[in-house]
């Protein structure tokens, strides 16, 4: 079965050119998820695709960015691929669609390719942060910058957001690290301290046990 993934990073984008892009490919089924640049962890939809998909299966995708946000959520995607005995198609790149001839040459070839472009999303990612990060500056030197709103509140417009949002609720009821409700849920810890403020809970305070004192007989 063609399975196929597509994702845009908000709902304004518009998913019809990369859904008709995927269907030029035969694609069955399509899982489609629209949210921010969340880990792999996060993305819902994705991991149900990557669940739904069985051995020899074929798995596509437009661009490389759509396996992971960075170098290695991705190459770890292809690997979850690879164990699982599924194909990969990148609609982007012919020759990652096509047989080259020899087989371990085959898997070389695009196992290298894979893993160039992986490093250039990422350097492409970092290099987009550092933009954006000086736009800010120039922005507060002006006095013109108001920061960005949040995305993780119970209201939110994407379901995606909302469930991380409860779920971080969930984490910190339970007393739950900062640390790990962060790295479990792909978001910062200021996230994490923003939203414990919101909801007014008081961090554990470690507790030394006190043994009572033994009575001399």
């Amino acid at each position: 079965m063609r399975v196929a993934y597509a994702r845009v990073s908000t709902k304004e984008q518009n998913l019809q050119r990369q859904i008709a892009e995927l269907k030029k490919f035969g694609a069955e089924k399509i899982f489609i998820e629209k949210g921010s640049g969340a880990s792999i962890e996060n993305r819902i939809v994705f991991q149900e695709a990557l669940q739904f998909i069985q051995a020899k299966d074929i798995f596509i995708v437009e661009a490389i960015d759509r396996l992971g946000r960075n170098y290695n959520e991705i190459i770890e995607t292809v690997h979850f691929l690879k164990e699982k005995e599924v194909n990969l198609i990148i609609t982007s790149l012919p020759m990652m669609s096509e047989v080259i001839g020899h087989p371990l040459l085959d898997r070389f070839i695009k196992d290298l390719i894979i893993q160039i472009l992986a490093m250039i999303a990422e350097q492409e990612r970092m290099e987009s942060k550092r933009r954006q990060a000086q736009g800010i500056k120039l922005a507060k030197e002006k006095g013109i910058y108001k920061g960005r709103g949040r995305i993780y509140r119970p209201d939110a417009e994407d379901k995606s957001y909302r469930r991380i949002y409860l779920a971080i609720v969930e984490d910190l009821k339970m007393g739950k690290r900062i640390s790990d409700i962060a790295r479990k849920r792909g978001v910062t810890r200021q996230t994490i301290y923003r939203i414990r403020e919101d909801i007014c809970v008081k961090p554990k305070k470690l507790t030394k046990k006190v043994h009572p004192k033994q009575t001399k007989t």
